[in-house]
């Protein structure tokens, strides 16, 4: 079970990100992020599930990492502020909306979205 939350939740993160990026339709990546969260909420809950995502820190794939940083970010702020400020860095629309989310959360503006 566990497993198949896991992989719904990193292809979610790839939907999401990638269509954020790309200006995609709003519906998909808003579908995007309802699964992503859901399956999230259901590996943060159990201690093999809550392993896993914090593997998913060192993700090759760059919206994977940073959906997963900003998630555990008050469980693990030394290692997700790495891979959230390495991000943060770029050019695009994605960068942008990682590093206004850093921005306010060291303001103490956000609490936990699960």
């Amino acid at each position: 079970m566990l497993e198949n939350c896991l992989e719904k939740y990193i292809e979610a993160c790839k939907i999401h990100g990638s269509g954020f990026k790309d200006g995609d339709d709003h519906r998909v990546v808003n579908n995007a992020h309802a699964t992503l969260m859901k399956n999230f909420k259901i590996l943060i809950n159990d201690e093999s599930g809550r392993e896993m995502l914090k593997n998913l820190l060192n993700h090759e794939d760059i919206y994977v990492s940073a959906w997963t940083a900003c998630l555990l970010i008050f469980d693990y702020p030394k290692e997700c502020k790495k891979i959230i400020k390495k991000v943060a860095k770029g050019k695009d629309v994605w960068a942008g909306s990682i590093r206004t989310f850093y921005d306010e959360w060291k303001k103490g503006n956000l609490k936990k979205m699960y």
